[in-house]
């Protein structure tokens, strides 16, 4: 008979002459009737006539055998298994061997199929649905080399089997030999056109050989020979991801899983192309699913990890993590992004550990020896971070995101030519890497190389997160030199509010120039900038502009006005507090006895360096001295502080704060102001109020290096950490100096 793929087809095994049992005529009609009851799938028909036949003559070879061939359909392999060894005792013929063997493999004993395939060979060498059936077997037990070697020979014998060339190239495919595969698969298609197996195996060897347009296109031939082949359409949307083709990869990822709703590698897949289109919470929700079925799916649980990382919800991420090791230990890539993942909730040791496991794993493997170096540096371990940064760059050169980190480091450590060149570095590997750009101009700004820094911080324009500050307006950008006089212009704000407070100054300076100034202001911030001079119009965001003729952000007016360290516009107070709201802040406090100093040790924790410029209230707590009275200026307390704060002296008036009018009122009542890097440190700043601002070692840009003084706001004194995340030696300072801060002219 001729061969298949789709399973074993059992057919009578012819009895030899010497051993066919007595030729009666009842027997005859019982086997014929029984025959073909069994050709024609009545099976339980033809089960009683082999059973009848078998109950005249027990040791009826044929009859022995069909009657296990029926029981072996009906799924009785226990039951089929003694018939066919009855048979094939009496009678070692090799169809029967080979219907055995069938039997035998779907018992789960594959090493006794081979034995009986074996023995069928030996009766005939060149017997081909044996051959077949043995290149299966041997396929099945994972020898794929010994099937090769069987499929030669039977091709050998069959030229013009076109099967087999498919079920060669499979086994070529699981060598390596992928070109050999394709040649197969071609080989079959010349003799029997585009089946679909050839079709399907010419995609598979396409695609390892990283012809992935070509490999859709077999794909879908093999589609238009069965539509619903959802193993087809796993495929296809496989090769399309390597298209980096997400859209088109998810719609058959969707039509396999609609059409087989537990296959768990298409659901997983999907989760990938729904996380390659940014569209995370599906991609989760795909993990979630793949992992009802399958709760140790490693993968899923690690792109679970993904999405949740890339939803910022880190500890969720930190346990899809967990769970992913815990099913695949020595998983190299996730244990990194494990880390990478621990890091963003502050387990800095336990990311350490991670990465260390990695390399453990693999000394070489570069993603590892950058994410211990991103560990490094947020735990201020800038020279350990520059080894291992070291390490990236020397195996892979062209990696910006190593340069640009090391850069980072160098900058920390105040080695400013270094960190310079660093950034050039990313920068040439990536012209338009906009972070490169950025960093390059803070560090500029930081050492007072103003004239390259404003330049170069125009970067920021191309920064996608600036996306939603991006205005688009009809009417020119005002640059320096254009002519303002009896233009209208409008200013606006662009990034945060203290950014917003500092660089408001410039309005007067526009107003001088002869135009007329229209101010959009933050909603928080639009009644106190009523107090700033050369506003004549003020507007709050998302309300209608009038009418203007040129326009400029905030943060570019001191790039327009060639800004230096000698020309910043330092005359303060230029932001004034609302009497009427002073007056009523006086009387909410009540009469003062000490000195006040208002508070501010934490600002917004969505902030990208907020674990750098922010502090616990307990890191205040040598602070307290009872010949001060301690008021809290921030609006918001964190969950950590709340406990700390309800035990100690500090007067806590947040809820009442409705505005930044209300916090200038009441910063304007304090005698001094003690605060970290927030827009609060800003509005003391800018009232002129005096202001011990704590910064981290490595500061925001405006705040230069090696001095305690600050050029933008001539009230302030800067206290520097002096190592990275030493916030006791600043408080201490602050403590000793505290006489000298308060003015003593509580109003």
């Amino acid at each position: 008979m001729t061969p298949n793929g789709e399973g074993t087809t059992f057919a009578s095994a012819p009895v030899a002459p010497d051993r066919r049992p007595p030729d009666t005529a009842q027997l005859e009609r019982l086997l014929l009737r029984a025959r073909k009851a069994h050709h024609e799938g009545a099976l339980q028909h033809a089960e009683n006539a082999y059973a009848e036949l078998l109950t005249l003559d027990p040791e009826h070879p044929e009859a022995l055998h069909l009657l296990g061939a029926v029981r072996f359909q009906q799924g009785r392999l226990d039951d089929a298994e003694p018939l066919m060894r009855r048979s094939v005792e009496r009678q070692p013929v090799p169809l029967a061997l080979a219907n055995y063997a069938a039997v035998l493999a779907g018992l789960g004993r594959e090493h006794d199929a081979l034995a009986r395939l074996d023995e069928a060979l030996a009766i005939n060498p060149v017997h081909q649905r044996v051959l077949f059936q043995r290149a299966g077997l041997l396929a099945q037990l994972g020898r794929h080399d010994d099937a090769r070697m069987v499929y030669d020979r039977l091709l050998e014998l069959t030229p013009g089997f076109a099967d087999g060339y498919v079920r060669r190239s499979d086994m070529l495919r699981a060598l390596g030999r992928h070109d050999e595969a394709l040649a197969d698969c071609e080989r079959s298609i010349t003799l029997a056109g585009r089946s679909f197996d050839a079709m399907r195996g010419r995609g598979l060897a396409l695609r390892e050989l990283g012809r992935f347009r070509d490999a859709v296109d077999s794909y879908g031939h093999a589609l238009a020979q069965t539509p619903g082949s959802v193993e087809v359409l796993f495929l296809r949307g496989v090769a399309y991801l390597d298209l980096h083709d997400p859209e088109r990869a998810l719609a058959d990822f969707n039509a396999a899983i609609a059409a087989s709703p537990t296959f768990v590698d298409a659901i997983f897949n999907s989760s990938i192309a729904l996380e390659q289109l940014g569209r995370h919470d599906e991609a989760l929700g795909r993990c979630d699913r793949v992992l009802a079925i399958d709760p140790r799916h490693a993968r899923a649980l690690a792109n679970r990890g993904n999405a949740a990382s890339h939803l910022e919800r880190y500890r969720d991420a930190v346990d899809s993590y967990a769970r992913a090791l815990d099913a695949e230990p020595g998983s190299i890539g996730v244990l990194c992004n494990y880390a990478s993942a621990l890091m963003r909730v502050e387990r800095h040791d336990d990311a350490r550990d991670m990465c260390d496991r990695a390399l453990a794993l693999d000394t070489s493997y570069a993603p590892a020896w950058f994410t211990r170096g991103r560990v490094q540096l947020e735990t201020h371990r800038y020279e350990a971070a520059l080894d291992d940064f070291a390490r990236v760059i020397d195996a892979t050169p062209r990696d910006k995101l190593a340069h640009f980190h090391k850069g980072n480091a160098l900058r920390a450590l105040r080695r400013h030519d270094d960190a310079r060149q660093a950034y050039a570095d990313a920068i040439d590997v990536d012209p338009d890497y906009v972070l490169a750009h950025c960093m390059r101009a803070f560090l500029c700004l930081s050492i007072g190389d103003f004239e390259a820094g404003w330049a170069e911080y125009e970067w920021r324009w191309r920064d996608t997160q600036l996306d939603a500050s991006r205005r688009t307006f009809a009417q020119p950008r005002w640059t320096h030199g254009m002519p303002l006089d009896g233009k209208t212009i409008l200013l606006y704000p662009e990034q945060g509010l203290g950014d917003t407070l500092q660089f408001c100054r410039y309005v007067p300076l526009v107003k001088a120039l002869g135009a007329r100034v229209v101010l959009e202001a933050p909603v928080e911030l639009k009644t106190l900038f009523a107090t700033l001079d050369g506003v004549d119009t003020l507007v709050a965001r998302g309300e209608p502009l009038p009418p203007f003729d040129l326009h400029c952000p905030l943060l570019s007016l001191p790039l327009e006005f060639r800004t230096d360290l000698a020309s910043i516009p330092a005359s303060v107070p230029y932001l004034a507090a609302d009497p009427v709201r002073i007056a009523r802040w006086r009387e909410r406090l009540g009469a003062s006895t000490r000195p006040r100093i208002g508070l501010v040790w934490s600002g917004n924790p969505l902030h990208l360096n907020d674990r750098n410029r922010s502090m616990t209230l307990a890191d205040l707590l040598p602070l307290f001295d009872d010949r001060y009275e301690w008021i809290s200026l921030q609006k918001v307390v964190r969950d950590e502080d709340r406990p700390v704060l309800d035990a100690s002296a500090v007067r806590f008036v947040g809820d009442e704060l409705q505005d930044f009018a209300d916090t200038a009122a009441l910063t304007a009542l304090m005698d001094g102001i003690v605060s970290v890097d927030t827009s609060v440190a800003h509005l003391a700043g800018a009232l002129g109020r005096p202001l011990a601002l704590m910064i981290p070692h490595t500061p925001d840009f405006r705040w230069l290096l090696e001095r305690d003084d600050s050029p933008w706001y001539p009230s302030a004194r800067l206290f520097r950490q002096p190592e990275g995340g030493q916030w006791a030696p600043v408080v201490e300072r602050i403590a000793a100096d505290l006489p000298t801060l308060v003015c003593g002219d509580a109003r």
